[in-house]
């Protein structure tokens, strides 16, 4: 049994290299973490934090899980930010991921953040979704 939280962003990555819809936008860049240099627009950082979540002789975890989305050059950062982050909902909203090691209970799209880095010419999305997991016992 792995930990839910590495199991959901394994699944995640997988899932948005795959989704067609996400894959027009970014191509294969779907990144853990980009590379120095990386080419726009692309997709990296999965971060998450975890509510512990047990009910009787169940183990579970409440995940929140952000996907960060980069955008740069063409004629409005921001609006392509919106636009990958918006597919990026639609790839996941109540998608049933298999972990390999827990049960994807739930895996909801709660809303994103575009906005400006502080470079004010990169457009930075945060899709944040939250997943209920249940631990294989």
């Amino acid at each position: 049994m792995g930990a839910p939280s590495r199991d959901l962003v394994l699944c995640t990555r997988d899932r948005l290299l795959s989704a067609g819809n996400v894959a027009a936008l970014v191509g294969d860049r779907v990144w853990y973490r980009a590379p120095e240099k990386a080419d726009y627009p692309h997709i990296a950082n999965f971060d998450t934090f975890g509510i512990r979540d047990d009910a009787t002789c169940v183990t579970g975890e409440e995940i929140t899980l952000n996907v960060h989305v980069w955008t740069r050059g063409g004629m409005d950062p921001l609006q392509d930010a919106r636009s990958i982050a918006y597919e990026v909902g639609r790839a996941l909203h109540d998608y049933p991921l298999t972990l390999p090691g827990n049960q994807l209970v739930t895996l909801d799209h709660r809303g994103e953040r575009i906005f400006y880095d502080a470079d004010d010419l990169t457009g930075h999305g945060v899709v944040e979704f939250v997943a209920i997991i249940q631990a294989a016992a």
